[in-house]
């Protein structure tokens, strides 16, 4: 990865809890490093190809200025949003933001946050065998679409498919989708569940019926596992309707753990 740095940025703005800070301002140092390819505009000596580090740094001066705002964290991933609001080719962002007058009457040479961002591809698993399926499904997708921080790449083909688990219920409609997201996992997971709360999901039983439900499967290569959130999806390899819908647009992606394209595991699958 290629990086621009624009470094200490000089700010003076009204950002801090204190109603003093709020209306006398104060210094701000802002840094900013953003990842992006530079080849184009390396080999093509042409400033269009590039970022030009003179308007962003004035567009986020004017930006940093805006407003007053309580928490210097808030105004950091507010500019993490703008920069890859504004900026499509970056696809990594760290905003630093030094308060070197911040009130707490002790000596300190300065305060600074610092927000790391970066873009990742994920792929989603999504079912609905409640009601109006497909109005369920389309639902979902509309709302991750409208997500600032979420870009929908590709949609597989819809799939009527028997329940799995929990099997004397309704036949599911199922679909894949990839997404490119700066969102943390942890912060996807609640997006998604917020998503499923709004299109009235409850979780009565294990692997029941439901309006929609939404699994994080892949986050690009990684593996992570915590209480809440365990990528890849556990059962990614044991589910036809999941291997199905993503091998429409993923079929050589390679399972981190088991080190086998998602082919291999549908056609492994299919022949048990």
């Amino acid at each position: 990865m290629d990086y621009l740095l624009v470094k200490d940025l000089e700010i003076y703005a009204n950002h801090g809890v204190f109603q003093s800070e709020k209306e006398l301002g104060q210094k701000f140092l802002v840094t900013l490093r953003m990842g992006y390819n530079m080849k184009k505009g390396a080999t093509s000596n042409n400033l269009e190809d590039s970022i030009h580090y003179g308007i962003l740094s004035k567009e986020v001066y004017d930006y940093f200025r805006s407003e007053s705002i309580d928490l210097i964290e808030t105004v950091a991933y507010k500019l993490v949003e703008f920069i890859f609001e504004k900026y499509k080719i970056v696809q990594e962002i760290s905003v630093e933001i030094k308060k070197p007058w911040a009130p707490i009457n002790l000596p300190l040479d300065t305060v600074k946050v610092t927000i790391n961002r970066k873009k990742r591809r994920y792929f989603l698993g999504i079912g609905s065998n409640i009601g109006n399926k497909q109005e369920y499904v389309d639902s979902a997708i509309d709302t991750l679409k409208s997500i600032k921080s979420i870009e929908l790449k590709r949609v597989s083909e819809m799939y009527i498919t028997k329940a799995w688990g929990k099997t004397d219920q309704d036949d599911f409609l199922n679909c894949a989708l990839e997404i490119e997201s700066y969102e943390e996992p942890e912060d996807l997971l609640k997006i998604t569940q917020k998503i499923e709360q709004d299109l009235g999901r409850e979780r009565h039983e294990k692997w029941g019926p439901r309006t929609i439900d939404i699994d994080i499967l892949f986050c690009d290569g990684e593996i992570i596992y915590t209480d809440d959130l365990k990528i890849p999806h556990p059962y990614v390899q044991d589910r036809k309707f999941v291997l199905e819908p993503l091998n429409d647009f993923a079929e050589f992606f390679i399972h981190p753990v088991f080190h086998k394209t998602l082919k291999q595991l549908l056609e492994e699958l299919e022949s048990k």
